[in-house]
């Protein structure tokens, strides 16, 4: 029942330049100015695929509370490799953003679901 805007708007407004190490900082950056958007939410994803199990066993009061503090601990090279492992493109961003949509209408997605579901279909592991 975590609202993902809680912990994602600070990522997305700053571009990470908010609590994230600066190297991850630097590096996202340099492919945001060359890419665009679609850099910045492979990274989120990446940085969520990475912690993905971790949050899925830890309870509401927990989650938030580990989103602040695991920021600082992030590899920024090995977070870049994994969101270029993505085959995200603006496309795809413009089809996620409908599904929200519709799941929103319909009462609000279960976010936990949501995450796992969408790091499975950008990720190609």
């Amino acid at each position: 029942n975590v609202n993902v805007s809680m912990f994602l708007i600070p990522w997305l407004m700053t571009v990470f330049t908010r609590n994230f190490p600066f190297d991850l900082v630097l590096r996202v950056w340099d492919a945001f100015l060359f890419e665009g958007w679609c850099v910045v939410y492979r990274t989120m994803l990446a940085l969520l695929a990475d912690i993905q199990d971790d949050l899925l066993e830890l309870p509401f009061e927990g989650i938030l509370g580990y989103l602040g503090e695991f920021t600082s601990k992030v590899d920024g090279k090995k977070v870049m490799a994994s969101s270029y492992k993505m085959p995200m493109k603006h496309k795809h961003l413009f089809k996620y953003q409908k599904e929200w949509r519709a799941l929103s209408r319909k009462g609000g997605p279960d976010t936990r679901v949501v995450m796992k579901d969408t790091v499975k279909r950008v990720c190609r592991n």
